[in-house]
């Protein structure tokens, strides 16, 4: 009788701590469940029916499937189009402070995993009668998702759900099936149909043949849902000191992928992983065209340019790195607690000052702005801004942000204001800021971002 009593009570446990990770997520962090985040993991159901039988695989099973599905989630928040071009990122770990990334709630749904696995492992050993059941609920699951007409195997997906919840899926599935598809793998490509920021640049040197322009992606800068935040940060930039001397409109831009399609997007108005670049594909970015015409094209950024290769394929497309060794302007260090490296009012006065002589294309991309950021030791927000984000209901670290990036725009209206001359400017971000938490995150839009096309008059 004992037995008959604690293998219901073992089933549901298992089940329950194979999916305990995935469910406070939701609950806590309000994640949104997307293909990613079903209700059933089928690799995890998968993973504890190997374990009746072997704790070693059931355990295996189980890391795949957890990194499977952390990864790919980790790779969509930050706005990669690939799990493996996020992984391929880690090359690049010895440039990070990875204190600054490591935070108490990361070693909590780690810690939080471990202890599932565990458990599961516990649960399932020597209990080989498990396996049928647990494989029984993942055929259960996936038939309510055939018939939900959300179930993606096989080309049974019907692109038309009955309702909006995901029975069964699986991340080892997604991951592959995304890889099948991602840009470094897929070819070289595609032009954008309507790159705004690629165009305002091009029309401008095709009127203004020879004269500066000076183009600043903003890191995270996304466009915010509520207009008095878009009205807060416009504020910032369009002074009236400003629009004396240049005529200045916003706009927004669609944008998709991480910060490199950003710069891609705007300097070669393509969608392309920088890996991809051929000479063809080259020759249409702005520096290449312009370079022909005797522009000079230079490109800043505050952070090591071996960081996704940019040392490589920056001049690839006709860009001059600058190097900081070589600027006589004092430098400030390290803003960004994640990513050490020169500060963006440094990168922006370089940019600026480089703008002064003609024949120049200046291209700046920031870093300051770049999440995970210390909120707790920013100072208070300014009253204005805070009563705007209390009237619409943003969250404080949403906020926080937003007003991180206007003071970077009011630094720009003070370069500006005393710059000597009046170059062609534009201002945009490249993705939405990548908060993982759903409040935070949808206080952004998800397909655009801002810009500012500043027109000297």
């Amino acid at each position: 009788m004992g037995l008959l009593w604690q293998f219901p009570v073992r089933f549901v446990a298992t089940v329950l701590a194979l999916h305990a990770p995935s469910w406070l997520s939701v609950w806590i962090f309000q994640v949104p469940r997307a293909e990613e985040r079903p209700l059933f993991n089928l690799d995890l159901l998968l993973g504890a029916a190997v374990a009746c039988f072997s704790s070693l695989g059931g355990a295996l099973v189980l890391t795949a499937a957890w990194a499977a599905d952390g990864l790919r989630a980790a790779a969509k928040n930050y706005h990669f189009m690939s799990t493996v071009d996020f992984v391929d990122a880690a090359r690049f770990v010895d440039m990070l402070h990875l204190p600054a990334l490591v935070s108490p709630s990361m070693l909590g749904a780690l810690g939080g995993v471990a202890i599932c696995m565990w458990l599961v492992l516990r649960l399932t050993r020597h209990a080989r009668l498990l396996a049928l059941p647990l494989l029984i609920v993942a055929v259960l699951a996936a038939g309510c998702d055939i018939v939900n007409g959300s179930f993606h195997w096989f080309g049974m997906d019907k692109d038309k759900r009955a309702v909006s919840l995901n029975f069964a899926g699986s991340p080892a599935w997604n991951v592959w099936a995304a890889e099948r598809q991602s840009f470094p793998v897929s070819g070289p490509g595609t032009r954008i149909a309507n790159p705004v920021t690629y165009r305002s640049l091009q029309s401008w040197q095709a009127d203004r043949p020879g004269q500066s322009a000076v183009l600043i992606l903003v890191e995270s800068m996304g466009q915010p849902r509520a207009p008095a935040l878009n009205r807060w940060l416009e504020n910032r930039l369009m002074t009236p000191r400003l629009k004396a001397r240049w005529d200045t409109r916003t706009a927004e831009e669609l944008f998709s992928g991480s910060t490199t399609f950003g710069e891609l997007r705007t300097l070669c108005g393509l969608h392309v992983h920088y890996s991809r670049l051929d000479e063809a594909l080259a020759s249409d970015c702005l520096p290449r065209q312009w370079m022909a015409k005797g522009v000079t094209s230079i490109g800043l950024h505050g952070f090591g340019l071996r960081m996704f290769d940019r040392s490589a394929w920056w001049p690839r497309i006709g860009l001059q790195p600058w190097n900081w060794r070589d600027s006589a302007l004092p430098r400030s260090m390290n803003c960004n607690p994640a990513f050490p490296g020169v500060c963006d009012a440094d990168v922006l006065a370089q940019a600026v000052g480089l703008a002064q002589e003609p024949g120049r294309f200046v291209y700046a991309l920031t870093l300051d702005t770049h999440l995970p950021l210390d909120f707790k030791r920013l100072p208070p927000l300014p009253d204005d801004l805070r009563e705007a984000c209390a009237a619409s209901a943003t969250p404080l670290e949403a906020c926080q942000l937003v007003r991180q990036l206007g003071d970077l725009l009011t630094r720009l209206e003070v370069l500006l204001a005393a710059s000597g001359t009046t170059p062609f400017l534009v201002v945009v971000g490249d993705h939405a800021p990548p908060f993982s938490e759903r409040l935070n995150r949808d206080a952004f839009a998800q397909d655009r971002v801002p810009l500012f096309i500043m027109k000297p008059r």
